[in-house]
């Protein structure tokens, strides 16, 4: 029998993942296809800031920028928009231009920004 104690937390706020997979917060664990010795971790959702990347360069060029997350959270919000590539973990590339005075095009959208801003959860 699996028994779950949430005391102080919101429903939204917890996780569950098993052998690294997260794994549906509804529903009964039977559902879910967990068997008898099966464990359970469950974790405390993580929010994270808001935070921005600058790029700055000399003279003019064009540059690629990853990020790549650990296979707990995911993105929530991104800027400028660009797909996210999802195969053990959520991944994102923007392609800029940079100019010497820290304005960036995205290549993609050809979006004039002044940085990349992303969040995650």
């Amino acid at each position: 029998m699996l028994a779950l104690v949430a005391a102080h937390f919101n429903d939204d706020q917890l996780f569950f993942t098993c052998d690294g997979c997260r794994v549906p917060s509804k529903g009964t664990p039977k559902m879910a296809g967990f068997e008898d010795g099966d464990v359970i971790d469950v974790s405390r959702q993580q929010v994270g800031g808001k935070p921005v990347i600058y790029l700055y360069a000399p003279s003019e060029l064009t540059a690629s920028v990853t990020l790549s997350l650990v296979p707990q959270w995911s993105f929530s919000a991104i800027y400028p928009v660009v797909p996210i590539k999802c195969i053990k973990n959520e991944e994102l590339e923007w392609k800029v231009r940079i100019k010497p005075n820290g304005e960036l095009t995205e290549m993609n959208t050809g979006l004039d920004v002044t940085y990349l801003f992303w969040e995650a959860q």
